[in-house]
């Protein structure tokens, strides 16, 4: 049933990608260089998952929403991987941007996709002038200068240095965190009559950490193949990681405790359409990439 979630949100957002994107340009074919590339499309999961009790929400505005959140995911790896940043030259299966188009077009790339991420929301038909408002703000929210961004600035002041569990947590929960946070939120905007909203706040934030611990986890037990990715970025830029911080099974507890807590706080009889919420929940802790 995952699966089957899972595939139809990657083959609706992925299509939907090359629409809004083309290639017209060289700075488009950047864009879409790393945005059409195969991911997981948990955001965007999220998404759906979250408005699956939500009749306000268009399904074409769910489409615009969970593209929207992918493209500003796409950006954070494009910035993410720069030499400036994490160093990285291999992202989801194939060379990083800035090694395929160099670093200044990696850059306007990054810039440009969160650009039209807030540019379809805004020009999205069937969303209301309140909603539009409503997704741009916690969108906004989530990436800038109190979310993932600053999560950025800290996970690179705290490389080299011995880090404090509070300060790792606050860390993943700001650069991994919060978009993770605000993919649940995004599936509620103009769902006034949701009395349980804190609930999927709550679940959120606890997801959201855990997915990053299990990265965390992935960096040291799987390999470069599965992941996509290289393995050994956290040593090569003595990244500060909950596996460094708490040891190995401390964080596999811990992450694991994490999606209970989330899922316990929306497995209430009187909140409906959770099942696949749940589900992506438990999956974030016991995916292998």
């Amino acid at each position: 049933m995952l699966d089957k979630f899972l595939s139809l949100v990657r083959e609706l957002v992925s299509k939907n990608i090359t629409e809004v994107i083309e290639e017209a340009n060289p700075i488009e074919q950047a864009m879409n260089y790393s945005a059409s590339s195969e991911s997981k499309m948990i955001r965007a999961a999220l998404i759906y998952a979250s408005a699956e009790n939500n009749n306000q929400l268009n399904p074409l505005s769910k489409l615009t929403l969970a593209t929207s959140i992918e493209l500003i995911h796409t950006y954070s790896l494009i910035h993410d991987d720069l030499p400036s940043m994490d160093d990285d030259d291999y992202r989801r299966g194939k060379e990083s941007n800035h090694i395929k188009f160099g670093e200044a077009n990696a850059i306007l790339a990054g810039d440009a996709l969160q650009a039209l991420a807030y540019q379809i929301i805004a020009n999205d038909a069937h969303l209301n002038s309140d909603m539009k408002v409503e997704a741009i703000s916690i969108l906004s929210s989530a990436c800038g200068k109190n979310g993932m961004v600053y999560g950025q600035y800290l996970d690179i002041k705290n490389e080299t240095r011995e880090t404090k569990k509070d300060e790792i947590v606050l860390i993943h929960s700001l650069k991994t965190g919060k978009l993770i946070e605000c993919a649940v939120m995004l599936g509620q905007i103009g769902n006034n009559k949701n009395k349980y909203i804190d609930k999927y706040h709550n679940f959120g934030r606890k997801i959201g950490l855990a997915f990053q611990i299990t990265d965390d986890i992935l960096e040291v037990t799987s390999d470069k193949k599965t992941l996509g990715k290289n393995t050994n970025s956290d040593e090569k830029n003595n990244k500060a990681t909950y596996v460094n911080t708490v040891g190995l099974d401390n964080a596999i507890k811990e992450s694991e405790s994490l999606t209970e807590a989330a899922v316990n706080e929306i497995s209430d009889d009187n909140i409906s359409g959770t099942n696949m919420l749940i589900e992506l929940a438990k999956y974030i802790t016991h995916r292998e990439a």
